[in-house]
């Protein structure tokens, strides 16, 4: 009942939220702040990814890299952000000269203290992550999801040996790249009896971290999942006694890591402002939170130096933030009251306190399911505006600038 309750709360936190296709306000950050670059681009679609991605073509990356530019430039951006992350789609599509050109541009404004990049291990070389390492990265995240043939190719995917990942691993330790792994549970043909003998592989592979995700339907922009929310959480709970017992420490609900970094730019988009960069790309600032529009729109939009942008703009709400920041907690496996959370909010710690799913400002094993499905119910809630038109205002705004009916008219439109 607690559980069922938690969820209908945030997914009705979530849903009070709406967008309008409008111009953006201008992007300011100065103090305690992210940076988020989308690449949109894949070879192929995977078949439980539920992110925003086009098919890569070497003219339509020349308009991005471009439209990218001129975005980060008109941003204003001082001092030093406490991460850059480059996710996509496939980032390392880009060549390690691209890279280098978008950091320099970064760097024209604020000096990132940490710079990661989510790396299809397909094509990930080691030739490549010697050009990360020498032009500033200091991460990298290797989405692996399995080291099954049948399940990858059943899902889009290139199978990949599990020696090349050993190799890619080895090679980021000789180097001093901080390295993570993402594997998955419940994805198209893929059998629990070989999860967590993935886990067990990975393990002698010896990433600094970790994250074991289950199958997310956001909007139904994925596949449905193969095992119901229990079968995966089960799984999940089984692979990280695994790592656990192989010296990694559980720094949350789904990451495992070794030492005292952690890197989760969804765990830190919960609560910290953050600088999107890219089609699609969220940002939350001030009073606002706006999400880029699609390709083909955000090229058009930033293809010059000058003029304002349009974008799908939502005011923050205290409610919301309040939500977002008790699902940070819960994500980080605590459950305390507080004088900053609303006193419903804090009744509801208490009562997760009395019915034995915290103690001592902890979660409990109990508690640990709860807070499965409290973070998959947020991920899957969060109210993207492209895949969820009801809650923009004004969206045949957007559709008609989509539609090449015209810039202009649809500035106007949206004014």
């Amino acid at each position: 009942m607690i559980i069922e309750k938690s969820k209908e709360m945030m997914r009705e936190s979530f849903q009070k939220s709406t967008y309008r296709f409008a111009h953006t306000p201008p992007k300011r950050f100065g103090t305690d702040f992210g940076i988020y670059i989308h690449v949109p681009f894949c070879r192929s679609k995977c078949a439980f990814c539920p992110f925003y991605k086009e098919i890569y073509q070497e003219a339509e990356k020349k308009r991005y890299l471009k439209a990218l530019t001129n975005e980060i430039n008109r941003a204003e951006m001082t001092g030093q952000c406490s991460w850059l992350y480059f996710g996509g789609g496939t980032p390392n599509l880009l060549t390690i000269d691209e890279l280098a050109s978008i950091l320099e541009t970064i760097r024209s404004h604020v000096d990132p203290k940490s710079i990661g990049i989510e790396l299809l291990p397909s094509i990930a070389t080691q030739e490549y992550l010697c050009g990360l390492a020498n032009v500033g990265f200091t991460k990298i995240s290797m989405g692996v999801e399995s080291f099954q043939e049948k399940t990858l190719v059943a899902n889009g995917r290139k199978p990949v040996p599990p020696r090349h990942v050993e190799n890619l691993l080895t090679k980021c330790g000789e180097l001093g790249l901080w390295s993570n792994v993402d594997m998955m549970i419940g994805i198209r043909e893929q059998a629990g009896s070989t999860f967590l003998p993935d886990i067990e592989s990975l393990t002698t592979m010896a990433p600094s971290q970790v994250t074991l995700y289950p199958h997310m339907t956001i909007r139904n922009a994925a596949d449905s999942s193969s095992m119901s929310n229990a079968e995966q959480f089960s799984f999940i709970e089984k692979a990280g006694e695994i790592l656990v017992r192989a010296g990694y420490k559980r720094k949350g609900v789904w990451t495992f890591g070794k030492g005292d970094d952690i890197y989760d730019s969804s765990r830190d988009e919960l609560v910290a402002d953050y600088a999107g960069f890219g089609p699609t790309a969220f940002s939350t600032y001030g009073d606002w939170k706006v999400v880029n529009p699609e390709l083909d729109v955000y090229c058009d939009m930033h293809s010059d130096k000058d003029g304002r942008p349009l974008g799908f703009i939502g005011k923050k709400t205290k409610a919301a933030d309040n939500w977002r920041r008790f699902a940070r907690m819960i994500y980080d496996l605590e459950s305390h009251v507080s004088p900053s959370f609303p006193l419903g909010i804090s009744g509801f710690c208490a009562l997760l306190g009395l019915t034995g799913y915290a103690a001592r400002g902890k979660l409990t094993g109990k508690g640990i399911l709860f807070a499965h499905e409290i973070t998959k119910t947020v991920v899957e809630s969060l109210p993207f505006p492209i895949q969820n038109p009801r809650v923009v205002e004004n969206y045949n705004d957007y559709l008609a600038c989509k539609g090449n009916t015209g810039t202009a008219h649809a500035r106007a439109a949206a004014e």
